[in-house]
């Protein structure tokens, strides 16, 4: 019979007084690795998540060519567009800004549909949402999310 080692090591470590003390080495690197990877994903995942449901969407300013403030009734009307995430006045309701998925709607539909509803429009500006909420945070005003 072959002498095991790991069958009195228990017994030779009480007489050569060895003492286990904390965790292992092992462990330790499990838990900064752990925290590491962790802190990384709570940074990084959240911006992943918001690109990736606002990465069709673009935003475009429409103005009415006479000037006048915009309908109440058109807000509700272009939300129900296939399409069109949100619809929201501008402070002084002259232009209209109108985020809408690009797979599913251009600019030209919604032109369009403003003409249907006898409106004369012109399109001031079409950009990426993305790009637009940065400008409006830069320029201090209230940023709205679909």
């Amino acid at each position: 019979m072959a002498y095991d080692p790991e069958k009195y090591r228990e017994k030779r470590e009480k007489v050569l007084g060895i003492k286990k003390r904390g965790i292992g080495f092992g462990a330790l690197a499990m838990a900064v690795s752990f925290l590491v990877i962790a802190g990384l994903g709570a940074v990084t995942i959240p911006q992943a998540v918001s690109y990736m449901t606002t990465r069709n969407l673009d935003d475009a300013i429409f103005r009415l060519e006479s000037g006048a403030s915009w309908p109440d009734s058109i807000i509700s009307e272009m939300n129900a567009v296939k399409g069109v995430a949100t619809t929201v006045k501008d402070r002084n309701d002259t232009r209209l800004v109108i985020t809408y998925d690009r797979r599913k709607v251009t600019t030209s539909g919604l032109k369009a549909f403003l003409d249907r509803n006898e409106l004369k429009t012109t399109l001031l500006n079409e950009v990426n949402h993305r790009q637009h909420q940065a400008t409006m945070k830069n320029e201090g005003e209230e940023v709205e999310t679909p």
